[in-house]
């Protein structure tokens, strides 16, 4: 309304700031764990977090069978190697079943049912022993796996008591879960038993459906920009490793893949792989065994550095040593080797996808699409003039100039190219349809893979 009485009005702008972008390294890994949820995308800082939800079993049992289980020895590598987060993704595989043991009462009748959090034949080796508590009323438990004894002392079958005893266990134990097997009305603690270990406990078979759940869970995970396949060295698994990464990136939550060859695999055999599979969005990685220090690496770069001729930690020698040539056919085909040279290490002999495009080129233009997009979803419904899209235009402006300034976009080296170049738009029809246009070229900057010497020898 127009003013009658003379005075001020005054009218509150806020101006629209973009929200932080989404950290760039964080590394989702799919693969087997001794404990912890099945199909959970769960974050984890440190390899001691992940330990204490998801376990770190010794490479071979009490039994001396191996334990497969692929994420331990990748996620640790990744920790060494200055990964700040990782989300492990669990997979158990079909017909698989976890230990248990069923508890009886004095009058031979089911009480409770004791179930190993740890997956398949692990939880085999889990003991439990019953004694009578403090007087006949209570009862203790004693839980054994070899490495770690829990105590539960004082224990009742009364589910409204705070010493009941499901609860104690469930909440409690970092080995067993505990189901009351009538739970409607309370009933009499479990008899005395000697250290008798859980049973039935088997280990599934990964199939590909495991993998395409994994994923699947992952797709609401909006942090995730590295995607790990933990010592699965199946070119199916690769392939749906890659959908995923192409899929995801189409939305703006861009993802690249990375997995390993398998072990002792021929230079022919893992050249083959990457004829049927070239993408910008997969890296492979040779030799076998240190896929997770890869990993590592590059999330702990900025997202405009190379991984090559970076150095990697953690790892004391490489399965196969390459020779040059062997080097340079996996490179042509875009595997990245590893080599072992005196005075630097182990290091990345080149940063490339199958595709043969650097790895740092590609998190670049990722980088400026997850920034554009950040910004122009605050300006939806502020568009309809001149002014909003000249808004909108600056404030992309800013992040470009940003990008810049950090050395991951540069003009030309002559000078003649900018950096960058941006247009923001609506034409006529776009309009009338609600349309606006943002037209972005970048100039990613690019690792210098090689030195040309000149020398000149004066007689």
């Amino acid at each position: 309304m127009t003013r009658i009485l003379p005075g001020v009005e005054i009218q509150v702008i806020k101006e629209i700031v973009p929200q932080q972008l989404n950290p760039s390294g964080v590394v989702a890994m799919i693969g087997t764990t001794e404990r912890g949820e099945i199909l959970t995308p769960t974050h984890v800082s440190s390899f001691r977090e992940f330990a204490d939800k998801f376990g770190s079993a010794k490479q071979y049992s009490s039994a001396g069978v191996k334990q497969d289980y692929t994420i331990l020895e990748g996620i640790k590598q990744a920790f060494q190697n200055g990964v700040f987060e990782v989300v492990v993704t669990a997979i158990s595989g079909s017909g698989g079943t976890n230990a248990f043991l069923v508890l009886k009462d004095n009058e031979n009748n089911d009480t409770v049912k004791l179930i190993s959090r740890k997956h398949g034949e692990e939880g085999n080796s889990i003991a439990v022993k019953v004694d009578t508590g403090l007087d006949a009323e209570f009862v203790s438990l004693q839980v054994d796996d070899g490495d770690i004894i829990e105590m539960f002392e004082n224990l009742v079958m009364k589910p409204s008591d705070p010493a009941y005893l499901v609860d104690r266990i469930n909440k409690g134990s970092k080995l067993l879960s505990a189901e009351n097997l009538h739970s409607n009305a309370p009933k009499n603690n479990p008899a005395n038993i000697q250290k008798t270990n859980l049973t039935l406990g088997t280990m599934g078979t990964i199939s590909k459906e495991d993998y395409e759940a994994a994923l699947e869970k992952l797709e609401s995970d909006a942090d995730v920009d590295i995607v790990v396949a933990c010592e699965m060295t199946s070119p199916e698994i690769h392939s749906l490793i890659e959908a995923h990464c192409t899929k995801m990136s189409a939305n703006a939550k861009n993802r690249i893949g990375l997995a390993t060859v398998a072990k002792d695999e021929s230079i022919k055999d893992i050249c083959g792989r990457t004829n049927v599979m070239a993408s910008d969005r997969f890296v492979l990685v040779a030799p076998y065994g240190n896929l997770g220090a890869v990993a590592g690496l590059i999330s702990k770069l900025n997202y405009f550095e190379s991984p090559t001729f970076k150095p990697l930690s953690g790892i004391s020698k490489l399965e196969t040593n390459y020779t040059p040539s062997e080097q340079m056919e996996l490179l042509k085909s875009g595997v990245i080797p590893l080599e072992a040279q005196r005075g630097r290490g182990i290091i990345v002999v080149k940063g490339i996808s199958t595709s043969k495009e650097q790895i740092s080129v590609t998190r670049i233009a990722d980088h400026s699409v997850r920034g554009v997009k950040n910004i122009a979803d605050l300006f939806i419904g502020t568009l309809n003039s001149s002014s909003g899209r000249i808004a909108l235009k600056g404030k992309i402006t800013e992040f470009l100039m940003r990008m810049e300034r950090e050395g991951s976009i540069v003009p030309s080296t002559d000078g003649k190219e900018p950096a960058y170049l941006l247009d923001v738009y609506s034409s006529e029809m776009d309009f009338a349809q609600g349309i606006v246009r943002v037209d972005m070229a970048v100039r990613p900057v690019r690792a210098m893979d090689y030195i040309y010497a000149t020398i000149k020898v004066e007689a």
